[in-house]
């Protein structure tokens, strides 16, 4: 189990590294972008002694943007709705006594900021980190208190293919901080895989200033 001043460094490790990827792209020109639409399957658990640790299907659905520096990088940004379901365990009421053992449907917006590397025009590598802002969750778990904290921080790769206008991804969520609103006792994170298929609705080349 991975302790909090761990967790607490890893965040802070992954906003350095963003804030100086970002600059660096900064010092770069924006040769191209596109603008799309993509959806998708979501394949996500919540670790810890409270669930069940199996896998539900949900849904992603949202938008991306691609600025490309070079032919081979570029940063992939997302705007998504991402639902993710879970079930509760056994031990759920024994480690929370008057918890109420339920289905759990949680719904987030969710804001991945990706590096990607394009080792060939057909291929892009992705990762990076994700930010999740709960906006609804299954109610009555725990007695009169929400039982998720309302922000979610992954670690987010994997891979996809670039057919035209197309795109088929699969990547991997890791959950960083314990999204137990209740309290410490257990630590819950989320973990999964997501499956989409991205179209190109715009696309355009920069105008460089004379």
């Amino acid at each position: 189990m991975i302790s909090s001043i761990k967790r607490k460094s890893i965040i802070l490790s992954l906003a350095f590294l963003t804030i100086v990827a970002t600059h660096s792209f900064a010092q770069l020109s924006i040769q191209s972008y596109e603008i799309g639409a993509k959806g998708g399957g979501n394949f996500f658990k919540i670790g810890g002694r409270s669930f069940d640790n199996k896998t539900y299907p949900s849904f992603n659905a949202g938008g991306y943007v691609d600025l490309n520096f070079t032919p081979q990088w570029s940063l992939q940004g997302e705007l998504l709705w991402s639902e993710v379901i879970a079930q509760t365990s056994d031990e759920y009421n024994q480690i929370y006594p008057g918890g109420i053992s339920s289905k759990i449907y949680n719904n987030y917006i969710s804001l991945p900021i990706l590096v990607a590397f394009k080792p060939a025009p057909e291929i892009s590598i992705l990762v990076g980190p994700e930010y999740g802002y709960l906006v609804s969750q299954t109610s009555g778990v725990f007695p009169g208190k929400d039982a998720f904290s309302k922000s979610d921080f992954s670690l987010v790769f994997g891979g996809q293919l670039n057919l035209g206008a197309v795109k088929f991804g699969a990547r991997y969520s890791v959950g960083l901080n314990n999204i137990n609103g209740i309290n410490s006792t257990d630590q819950w994170r989320m973990y999964g895989f997501q499956l989409y298929l991205g179209y190109r609705i715009w696309n355009g080349d920069v105008k460089k200033k004379k």
